[in-house]
């Protein structure tokens, strides 16, 4: 069924058709200004979910190579000059792509007579190296060296950059402390 309007009614009729085309533009503009304002929002939880994955990731990493670390380092007790460079040195090499300069390293030691000593912080970047001959093999001092069956442990710090696409984004510092006893 049909229903006829008046000609009176038709030039309203046309206006209202307009205005519908019109309410159809307007919606396809409004889903563009949503997307633009929501994919800045939407990209950054992204990449910050996506960094923080990887410094866990970085994190497991270091804890493997301290651990290999330290216990290299007593394991080796009374037998190397500088235990402290031979932990250094194990870190560093399980830790091939890595930037070095942005590690670093202390120790500390117990003695056979139960006293306590510290070997740093030292930063890779620095123009001294990792080291503590004091805790070697005895040649040079007996009363500091590693003593048997006392603790050792190792402090690895690592300077991670959280959003490295981003030129101006924070940094701190990754940390692993591993122990083991001397031989």
């Amino acid at each position: 069924m049909k229903i006829r309007v008046s000609k009176a009614w038709r030039p309203f009729l046309r206006v209202r058709r307009l205005g519908r085309s019109a309410d159809i533009e307007s919606e396809e503009g409004t889903a563009l200004v949503e997307l633009a304002i929501s994919l800045p929002i939407m990209l950054m939880l992204l990449t910050g979910a996506a960094s923080f994955s990887l410094a866990f990731y970085f994190l497991q990493q270091l804890g493997n190579a301290t651990t290999s670390g330290v216990q290299l380092a007593a394991a080796n007790q009374g037998l190397v000059s500088d235990p402290c460079e031979t932990a250094a040195a194990a870190v560093e090499s399980a830790l091939p792509n890595w930037t070095t300069t942005k590690l670093t390293f202390t120790m500390k030691w117990t003695d056979s007579s139960d006293g306590s000593h510290t070997a740093g912080p030292t930063a890779e970047s620095s123009s001294t190296a990792f080291s503590c001959t004091s805790a070697g093999d005895g040649s040079t001092d007996t009363s500091t060296a590693m003593g048997p069956n006392t603790p050792v442990v190792l402090t690895v710090s690592y300077s991670y950059n959280w959003l490295p696409m981003y030129k101006f984004s924070g940094s701190s510092a990754l940390t692993s402390t591993q122990a083991a006893l001397a031989y």
